[in-house]
């Protein structure tokens, strides 16, 4: 198989439906970042460094989405919270080798770490031109908004399904429908009122059944209050199909790389079980890790078509998802 029949395309599964466009910025350097994490994927270069880099503030949630990995994982995962010494770790690192961004999550709610807005001055200090982190927003209260702001962080992903109280509270589970709009407003406002215009909200939903049924009603509604809407596809967390063969590579292990809050080293952001993980950010650096033997050869895989033959990547969920939208709409086609 050539690797031109490999199918790969950088963020496929997140999808923009209003209001700006958070990737289109009228600066040099983030455009210059955007085509490297389109282009990276697409030519299969590895680069010296990774573009991004995911740290999880926490694995630790305050809700128990039926959708999300953190609650089908199929075990109970360690909690903890990453300590401020990792986070100077590999900032500093990063911007030693030209790291354009971090993001503040991975498995849980970073909002419960009461560093968070410090881990993001930090950053914006250091000079990375896209910090950011996924939220329910139900801890997003006047204190840490303000916090957040004043830190100088670039843009918030809040996850919000539908626009009533029903569905949001039926997938967003211990969440408080009126809390978490309330909170939404008042960040938007307080933005105005200090006349900034970050952090840019990005409100975005898993495309659930109800929301399908409700789509135009959704963009419209969230319109008006948010700076983007957006959706992600819906991805299978329950059953992971194993063993499917197909052209597909995923463009993760070309863009970015992943740390946990105990420093563990992962090569993507969707590894929940720590299958793939080969190194400690307290033992090893990024950079060497990023060009390894190990690394090179799950690259080597995607792009020939084996995917399926590394097993963290046999049955996971993104791929699975991407797989299930490509054969779909070959059928249509």
């Amino acid at each position: 198989m050539s690797n031109r029949d490999i199918i790969i395309e950088a963020n496929s599964n997140f999808h923009h439906i209003a209001g700006e466009n958070l990737f289109d910025k009228n600066d040099s350097r983030f455009r210059e970042y955007r085509e490297k994490w389109k282009k990276r994927p697409e030519n299969f270069h590895i680069g010296e460094f990774p573009l991004f880099v995911d740290i999880e503030a926490t694995s630790a949630c305050n809700l128990r989405c039926p959708f999300c990995a953190t609650t089908f994982r199929g075990k109970v995962i360690k909690k903890g919270f990453v300590t401020f010494d990792a986070v100077k770790r590999i900032i500093d690192e990063g911007v030693s080798n030209n790291l354009y961004g971090v993001k503040f999550n991975i498995r849980g709610e970073p909002l419960l770490h009461p560093e968070i807005h410090e881990f993001v001055k930090y950053a914006k200090q250091r000079g990375l031109i896209d910090v950011y982190f996924n939220s329910n927003a139900m801890l997003l209260t006047d204190d840490i908004a303000r916090k957040l702001i004043d830190a100088g962080l670039d843009r918030l992903s809040i996850s919000f399904e539908g626009i009533t109280k029903d569905v949001y509270e039926k997938y967003r589970v211990g969440a408080k429908y009126e809390t978490v709009l309330s909170n939404i407003e008042k960040i938007q406002s307080l933005k105005k009122k200090l006349g900034v215009k970050h952090p840019k909200i990005r409100i975005q939903t898993v495309m659930l059944p109800e929301i399908v049924s409700a789509f135009e009603q959704y963009k419209s509604f969230w319109s008006k209050i948010a700076d983007e809407v957006g959706f992600l596809d819906y991805k299978e967390m329950k059953v992971k199909k194993k063993g499917i063969e197909y052209p597909w590579a995923c463009p993760q292990i070309w863009q970015r790389m992943a740390v946990w809050w105990d420093g563990t080293i992962l090569p993507c952001n969707h590894d929940d079980d720590g299958m793939l993980a080969f190194g400690n950010i307290h033992e090893v650096s990024i950079k060497d890790l990023w060009r390894s033997s190990f690394l090179n050869d799950i690259r080597d895989k995607h792009k020939n078509g084996m995917a399926h033959a590394v097993p963290a990547c046999d049955g996971c969920y993104l791929r699975d998802s991407e797989i299930f939208k490509l054969t779909e709409k070959d059928k249509i086609t």
